[in-house]
């Protein structure tokens, strides 16, 4: 059995004869048109050739700093693996049958009551209400978790910032992503109270849409929630960049901004955002201040690499794509929960809703870094080919390890879980292939 407007139910309806209508037809065709879209974006992406084994003391790593790095982060495996079982827990209890009658049917009773008064257009509300709740305890109960984290980045050098200033920057970023998260289920709600056989492969394009329109404008909202932003000044290294930029994408580059990260890090980073006009390449102050010149010329390379590979736009089709498939399972699992003997959506709903997404979450995130390493290996590739400077490619991966306090060569099953970049270790044997 499936929901009605799922490809089983339309397929059983054909069966009996009854017609699909055409815009259930288009809708449906426009979700798999999405979905094999990101599938072929993920798998014809330019990659980059496996990497030689490395002995990282020869290539210029020193012992101490490898030594220094792992101590710190084997020290953090433990709290990462905690709230990835805290977060995958509060997910299973939101979907626990016993838990959904006792916990989700009271929320239900009074929801249910007030929507009443309210009429038809106060449930997706309580929906929105009930579901950033879910989530907001998901996110609370790491807190503790993170402040421990913050910490042990104090304690070796890496934190700058006090605990209000952790809390704050926290807040800053978390608060609006639980409004989001609210705003989400509440519009899906919406969807599926008005919507009819349609509203599945609709919903997955609508938030898909959605997820593409918060990557172009997260440059111009979000960012500037935690940066203050500078152009790159103009001299020797602006006059570089240019002329890297018109190697890797013959025209002139995006936006090069110098981000203040050092009021809260010692770190070095630097990173691709946005799409279309808001395209930008950013680099902390702390890179600027304690790398050369030639090293963050290097670091350049790789991101207008992640342009001229288009990164982002695969990041785009990838959103729309497991967007369309999430809708999808959330309507095949909780088919029979949906909706009331009214016909219209139960606010309840909104806890196991929840719960799933953030099973799906923490199972999906591996997939999810292993195609950014894809992406990261074939833009390390070719920011060597632009540069034509593996001694200094390696020279950077060294000042990283040491100013990041980076593991430069974890264990496998670290990097599958957490890492969105290859190991140094394997970005320094790609470079001494060359």
């Amino acid at each position: 059995m499936g929901p009605s407007g799922t490809p089983l139910a339309a397929a059983h309806q054909v069966r009996r004869g009854a017609a699909v209508p055409m815009r259930v037809a288009v809708a449906w065709g426009l979700a798999g048109l999405v979905v094999m879209w990101a599938v072929v974006a993920e798998l014809w992406r330019p990659l980059a050739p496996s990497a030689s084994p490395v002995d990282l003391v020869a290539a210029g790593v020193p012992a101490d700093v490898v030594t220094r790095a792992r101590e710190y982060r084997d020290g953090l495996e433990g709290l990462r693996v905690a709230g990835m079982a805290l977060r995958l827990g509060v997910g299973l209890v939101a979907l626990s049958p016993p838990v959904t009658r006792r916990v989700a049917g009271r929320l239900r009773v009074r929801a249910d009551r007030r929507a009443a008064r309210g009429g038809r257009a106060l449930r997706p509300v309580v929906a929105g209400l009930v579901g950033g709740v879910v989530w907001v305890v998901a996110d609370l109960v790491r807190l503790p978790l993170q402040l421990e984290a913050w910490r042990r980045s104090v304690e070796v050098g890496l934190s700058t910032q006090d605990l209000g200033g952790f809390l704050r920057d926290t807040a800053l970023v978390t608060v609006p992503y639980w409004i989001g998260v609210a705003l989400t289920v509440a519009l899906v709600a919406w969807i599926i109270d008005r919507g009819g056989r349609a509203w599945v492969p609709v919903t997955g394009l609508l938030l898909g849409c959605l997820g593409v329109g918060m990557i172009i404008v997260s440059p111009l909202v979000l960012e500037p929630l935690t940066f203050s932003f500078t152009p790159l000044p103009g001299g020797a290294l602006r006059a570089e960049v240019e002329a890297l930029s018109a190697e890797a994408l013959g025209r002139a580059p995006d936006d090069v901004l110098v981000a203040d990260a050092s009021r809260r890090t010692t770190a070095s980073n630097a990173y691709v955002s946005g799409i279309g006009a808001t395209r930008r390449i950013v680099l902390y102050d702390t890179l600027l201040a304690d790398a050369p010149e030639e090293q963050v010329v290097a670091i350049v390379a790789h991101e207008l690499a992640h342009r001229a590979n288009q990164d982002l736009e695969r990041t785009a089709a990838a959103v729309l794509g497991t967007s369309v498939v999430g809708v999808t399972a959330l309507a095949g699992v909780l088919r029979r929960r949906l909706r009331g003997p009214d016909g219209r959506v139960l606010p309840a709903v909104a806890v196991p809703a929840v719960g799933l997404a953030l099973v799906a979450a923490v199972l999906v995130a591996p997939l999810e870094r292993w195609s950014s390493r894809r992406a990261e290996a074939a833009a390390d590739h070719l920011a060597l080919q632009l540069t034509d400077d593996p001694g200094t490619f390696v020279e950077m991966m060294a000042g990283l390890a040491e100013r990041n306090l980076a593991d430069p060569d974890p264990a496998g099953w670290t990097v599958a879980l957490w890492y969105t970049h290859p190991p140094i270790a394997e970005r320094i044997g790609r470079a001494l292939d060359r």
